[in-house]
Order: C-alpha cells, then sequence, then structure tokens
C-alpha cells in the first residue's frame, strides 16, 4: 500500500473511531457487560474498521493436472494408406509391439528390385574376378552400391511398421485403415505412466530439489519429489505480486500401482480460491481449532473469517484468501474483545430485537459461527 493510500486509509478510520459502535449478542449479554450487575442497555465499544478490498482469485487460477512422466506421437515415415491399425483408445501397449500397418506393396517391390540389382552386381563380380584391375574395381563398386540400396529398401519397408518404442499406455487413435497419411502425421499417442509429473508454483526460499513435499490431488493427499526447480513459468507470473519469492518445481509422482491417472486435479497452496486481500499482521488471531483468522463487520454482526496465509507484504502487512464479501468490513482493533455473532450498531442508533426481525435470515443468524 502507497504511503499516501495509507495516510489518507488512517484518516478515515480515525472518523470512525470517534464515532464507535454499539454492540450487541444475540439472547447473551452484551459485549464488555457483566451478566448479573450490568446496567441495562448496550455498552458503547470504539471499532477501528474498514472496507476490505478484494482481488478476484481468477486473476491467480491456473488449471493444473497430472501428466506422464513422457508422452510422444508416433508418425508416419513416409506417405502411404494405412493398413492394420492394432490398439485401442486406452490400452496398454508393450515396446517394440505393433501399432499400426502401413500399405507395403510399393516398398515390398522395391526389396524385390534392389535384391535383383544385388545379384546381379554380383554376378559382375565375380566374372570380372581375375581380370583387368579397372574392371574389377568397377564390378566392386556397384556390388557395394547394390548392396547398399538393398538396406535401403529393407529398411523403407521396415519402415510401414510402427512399433511402440516404450511400454505405456495409448493415450489417443488419430488413424482408421484405409486413411491416406502424409509423412510426419501422428498416427498413435503413447504414454510412460510409470510416474507423473506436475509442474507447481513455490517459495523458492522454502523447496529444494530432492525434497518431499505433499500434494492434493482431487480429494487426496499425496508425497512427491521434487525433481528440480525452474524459473517461474508465464502462466503463474500475476502470483509475483502476491508473493516475494517465487519459482516453478517439477515434480514427480511414483505410479507403480497405476493409481494416479492422467489428467486428475491437482491443487497448489500458492494458488488461492478465494478472494485476497491485504490486511495488517495485527488484525491476525489464532484459531482454537488451528489456524489464522481476522473478523470482519457484515451485515451489522461481527464474522470470525477463517483465513490462509499468503505472501508477507513488509513487516506490517500480509496477504490472504478467504471467504470475505465486497460489503465487509475489516476490523483493525476494538476497545473490547469481540465475539462471532455479536451484533455492531452505530452508536446513538436502536438495537432491533428478535420480536422485530421474527425468524427471519438475520434473526437466525446471530450468534452463529460462519
Amino acid at each position: 500500500m502507497r504511503d499516501a493510500e495509507i495516510s489518507s486509509w488512517r484518516q478515515w478510520v480515525t472518523g470512525l473511531m470517534v464515532a464507535g459502535l454499539v454492540i450487541g449478542t444475540a439472547g447473551g449479554p452484551l459485549v464488555g457487560q457483566e451478566t448479573d450487575d450490568a446496567e441495562e442497555g448496550p455498552q458503547q465499544v470504539i471499532i477501528e474498521r474498514t472496507p476490505v478490498q478484494l482481488r478476484d482469485p481468477k486473476t491467480y487460477s491456473v488449471s493444473l493436472s497430472l501428466e506422464p512422466i513422457r508422452e510422444i506421437d508416433l508418425v508416419a515415415v513416409a506417405d502411404g494408406v494405412t493398413g492394420a491399425v492394432q490398439v485401442q483408445l486406452g490400452g496398454a501397449a508393450s515396446r517394440q509391439a505393433e501399432a499400426v500397418r502401413l500399405d507395403s506393396a510399393e516398398r515390398q517391390l522395391e526389396l524385390e528390385r534392389a535384391k535383383a540389382l544385388f545379384r546381379v552386381a554380383q554376378a559382375e563380380q565375380r566374372a570380372t574376378s581375375g581380370g583387368d584391375a579397372n574392371a574389377v574395381e568397377a564390378a566392386e563398386g556397384r556390388l557395394e552400391a547394390a548392396r547398399a540400396e538393398l538396406r535401403l529398401a529393407e529398411h523403407r519397408l521396415d519402415a510401414t511398421v510402427v512399433r511402440f518404442p516404450f511400454d505405456g499406455k495409448v493415450m489417443g487413435v488419430h488413424v482408421v485403415p484405409g486413411q491416406f497419411v502424409r509423412a510426419g502425421q501422428p498416427l498413435v499417442t503413447l504414454a510412460d505412466t510409470s510416474k507423473m509429473r506436475v509442474a507447481i508454483p513455490v517459495d523458492r526460499t522454502a523447496v529444494n530439489e530432492g525434497d518431499t513435499v505433499d500434494i492434493k490431488i482431487e480429494t487426496d493427499t499425496v508425497q512427491a519429489k521434487v525433481e528440480t526447480i525452474v524459473p517461474l513459468k508465464a502462466e503463474f507470473e500475476p502470483l509475483r505480486e502476491l508473493f516475494v519469492s517465487v519459482a516453478t518445481a517439477v515434480l514427480v509422482l511414483e505410479n507403480g500401482d497405476g493409481k494416479l491417472k492422467a489428467g486428475q486435479t491437482v491443487f497448489a497452496d500458492m494458488i488461492p480460491r478465494q478472494p485476497v486481500m491485504e490486511v495488517p499482521t495485527s488484525t491476525l488471531a489464532n484459531m482454537e481449532e488451528g489456524g489464522r483468522k481476522v473478523q470482519v463487520i457484515r451485515d451489522g454482526f461481527v464474522r470470525d473469517i477463517p483465513v490462509k496465509l499468503l505472501g508477507q507484504v513488509g513487516e506490517e502487512h500480509v496477504f490472504v484468501s478467504g471467504r470475505f464479501s465486497a460489503a465487509d468490513e475489516l476490523v483493525l482493533s476494538s476497545s473490547e474483545v469481540l465475539l462471532d455473532g455479536a451484533r455492531a450498531v452505530p452508536a446513538g442508533a436502536e438495537i432491533p430485537t428478535e420480536e422485530d426481525e421474527g425468524a427471519g435470515p438475520a434473526g437466525r443468524r446471530r450468534g452463529s459461527r460462519f
């Protein structure tokens, strides 16, 4: 927050301090009032408060999901027509097993011609044996050329059968039998799912390569190893506004049992899912069940809001995320302890009673926890 903004903000809060509020609780004693000897009527409590200034969590939202440790497209090495497609989507693949076979009639003819030319070259080489040295050398050269042509023809014929380079799972089948394909066109997508990988934002000062960290995958918490830490990915750049030192960690998860699936949603602690706000550290309090909270005035009631701490802003402010509403007012300080559910009414205003409100939402909500 800029100095000018801080000055203006403090002046506004001071005016509210002077005005003060009246605090009451539903169905119980007023805040600061003794249960036996207290005077009738509400007790005035001075509260510093300020409207919340929220940041939309969508600004920082990035969809994260598990990916196979490696994934490749098997492609056609030459133009041709697909023959047999030996795989099914989602099926298991074994190393060197056939995936797709292209029409090989033309390549078979090329191989037969190469074999014939190789035999001719062999005959010439035998016929010139012991004769003129130049003729012998020429015959041997033609034999070597014919041998190379034969090897090339065998290679081209073998290339009409596309095989899996490693064990894995078929993630995509992109052709059907009889389809004409161009060289380089994807035929099948193969993934190695023995390990999974995901890249998440982390605090560079708290995470190191080789560490084991806990991450949430859908409803489960699992352990992952930090394979490497690299500069912040472009999609995580908005997080620089919330954290001092942020980088990208590439995590690897063992998946020998196959329980993890490609595409499962991953949640990262540094990506807020609720509205974000900058608050003074003095407004943070501990919750009985653990965690931190702040208090707000919402619709005339004091509310405890559990928050998640994000990045520190200097020594006196911190970013937090929580279930804030745009109409909330953050409680900066109070002359009395404020209980969750206490009613907050401007000084001099009449406090509505249960009878005035009936059993409406406001009446039901007083004194309940958020």
